[in-house]
């Protein structure tokens, strides 16, 4: 498949399975990210923590060019995350194209790509506002990925720094990726890259300052994270994005120690595929050489499992979400399999073989794209039903609730305790007292 087709059929369906997540009327934990009319705090846009400067100027940067209707300002913020994620596979169409030359890509590396376009927790890049700064880390870790392959150091050292300013989660994937390009080209020049790299993460990671008492609270989680994350690469999902969090504070089953250990085990098969072949198997010309066995797959699937791991600071906040924290170990899985030529085992198999082996490939893809279509179509109608239902019905103690509730999660008490004093005026449902029983204890917390 020629290049340029592969990126307009990626295109095509990022936009056809993830075009709800645009279109759609934001989300609640949106409206924090655009100027908000009443019943909402007049705040005029969402200020990221300071760890967050690349995010939060390029929030302000679209906010100052897009029109000054709210749900206009919505639909530009959507559309700048959705071009900075098509920025990112752009690169890693180019990345592959770098690594191996030619106009054509291999079937194997065109699914790998695909699979990466329609994952259904990349979704959450361009489908949240807030998650800006995972759609900034992406495309600069792709960035950063292209850069090393050509060798350009300068380029390179200052992809990372981007990506750490839009998100320090992405340290791991960063260093992963330095450690990569070093291994594979030892000389004095990427060490020297691997290193400036490797420093700007360890200083980016260390300005979190995480307390001794964090990290022992942390530690017994870690396998259960790793566990989380896994299930939601290889099996995306929703019960596997939306997954409750008090998982994490469970302990950790067999099925949940095998999955967590998987992505171990994924490197040392990736590390092995360049083992010698049997005797009169017959060895496609994409194969590595007999006996060339390299740690670079296996670093960067473990710099993935690594970058995975800020789910267990997020897992004690309302905030908490899997989905998140996804973008860097899957750009870093599919650059461990597009270093790496065609598997051997493709030029062994029959010709029927093959074609039931890109039958299902084609079928796995169009599942992610399905469960990528399931979960933008989250993304629609829920803050503009909520104001709709205030202004229209501002008898309906159900949306009182709903602005009650988004309002005590943001910390306006004032907002959140008129509401609340609004929706209990009106009979309530069993599970709307349950919610107001909840917002108030919630409020007495604080």
């Amino acid at each position: 498949m020629r290049r340029r087709v592969l990126l307009v059929l990626l295109y095509a369906g990022v936009l056809l399975f993830g075009w709800p997540a645009i279109t759609g009327d934001p989300l609640l934990d949106d409206l924090h990210v655009v100027p908000v009319r009443r019943p909402f705090p007049p705040a005029d846009i969402f200020t990221p923590p300071r760890a967050q400067p690349a995010a939060a100027l390029s929030l302000r940067a679209v906010r100052a060019v897009a029109p000054r209707d709210f749900l206009a300002t919505v639909q530009a913020q959507h559309l700048a995350s959705l071009a900075l994620y098509l920025l990112a596979l752009a690169l890693m169409v180019e990345f592959a194209r770098a690594r191996h030359p030619g106009d054509r890509v291999h079937p194997w590396h065109a699914f790998t790509l695909a699979a990466l376009a329609l994952h259904p927790s990349l979704v959450e890049c361009f489908g949240h506002l807030s998650a800006r700064s995972e759609a900034l880390a992406l495309a600069a870790l792709a960035a950063l990925a292209l850069s090393l392959q050509h060798r350009r150091a300068a380029l390179g050292l200052g992809a990372a720094l981007f990506a750490l300013a839009a998100s320090p989660v992405a340290a791991p994937a960063a260093v992963a990726l330095a450690l990569a390009a070093a291994l594979d080209d030892p000389s004095p020049r990427a060490r020297r890259t691997a290193a400036a790299v490797a420093l700007a993460a360890a200083l980016a990671a260390a300005a979190a300052r995480p307390s001794v008492a964090d990290l022992a609270r942390w530690a017994p989680r870690v396998p259960g994270a790793l566990s989380v994350a896994t299930r939601a690469l290889i099996v995306p999902t929703e019960t596997a994005l939306r997954l409750p969090q008090w998982e994490l504070s469970q302990a950790l089953t067999p099925a949940g120690a095998l999955t967590a250990a998987l992505p171990l085990l994924a490197a040392v098969f990736l590390w092995r595929r360049g083992a010698p072949r049997l005797p009169g198997v017959p060895v496609p010309v994409s194969a590595p050489a007999p006996g060339a066995r390299s740690p670079v797959t296996a670093v960067l699937v473990v710099g993935a499992a690594l970058s995975v791991l800020p789910l267990v600071a997020r897992a004690d906040t309302l905030e908490f979400g899997l989905d998140r924290y996804l973008s860097a170990a899957a750009l870093l899985l599919a650059v461990a399999l597009l270093r790496a030529p065609a598997p051997a085992w493709v030029g062994t198999l029959s010709a029927d073989a093959r074609r039931l082996v890109g039958a299902s490939g084609a079928a796995l893809l169009l599942l992610l794209g399905f469960m990528s279509w399931q979960t933008a179509r989250g993304f629609r109608s829920d803050a503009h039903q909520l104001d709709a239902m205030m202004q229209m019905r501002p008898r309906d103690p159900s949306g009182h609730l709903r602005n009650a509730w988004f309002a005590v999660h943001t910390g306006d008490r004032v907002t959140a305790r008129r509401s609340l004093r609004r929706a209990l005026r009106g009979p309530l449902t069993p599970t709307m007292s349950r919610v107001a029983r909840a917002i108030y204890a919630r409020l007495e917390e604080r």
